[in-house]
């Protein structure tokens, strides 16, 4: 279920060319490319500009608005980890909306930080599902 909730924000088994049923499916989109209707499904669901998109992918604005088709393995994965947060967080704490405005706003357990910052790093995509899972479960400081 989770996973293709997943699938459903970075457009589905038409965008991804592949039919998602498990994380390994996954696994095979961002290795043969995540395609670029996907992440700009990603895009348009999270409300965010092309500048702040290659941000949140770890690129250039330049190579963000020149990949045609497919995204490299690095970049892809980085698309998918943003949608992946999106829904845990959306899980975790409602609605789209508010989901939204979580992972935007400056969150004190992060040291005042956003969470939609801190997911482009391994490291900070810890942190941010540590604290989505302490509010899931009730135990948010």
């Amino acid at each position: 279920m989770f996973e293709r909730r997943v699938a459903c924000v970075l457009g589905g088994a038409t965008a991804l060319h592949h039919e998602i049923k498990t994380d390994l499916d996954f696994a095979d989109v961002i290795v043969l490319g995540m395609p670029l209707r996907a992440v700009k499904n990603l895009q348009e669901y999270i409300g965010v500009s092309d500048g702040r998109m290659a941000e949140l992918m770890s690129v250039t604005p330049k190579t963000f608005r020149s990949r045609k088709e497919k995204f490299k393995p690095e970049e892809g994965n980085h698309a998918y980890t943003l949608a992946r947060i999106v829904v845990e967080t959306e899980k975790a704490i409602g609605d789209k909306e508010a989901a939204l405005d979580w992972l935007s706003s400056k969150q004190p357990a992060l040291g005042n930080r956003t969470p939609i910052d801190l997911v482009r790093t391994n490291a900070g995509v810890q942190a941010v599902e540590d604290l989505l899972g302490r509010i899931t479960y009730g135990v948010y400081s």
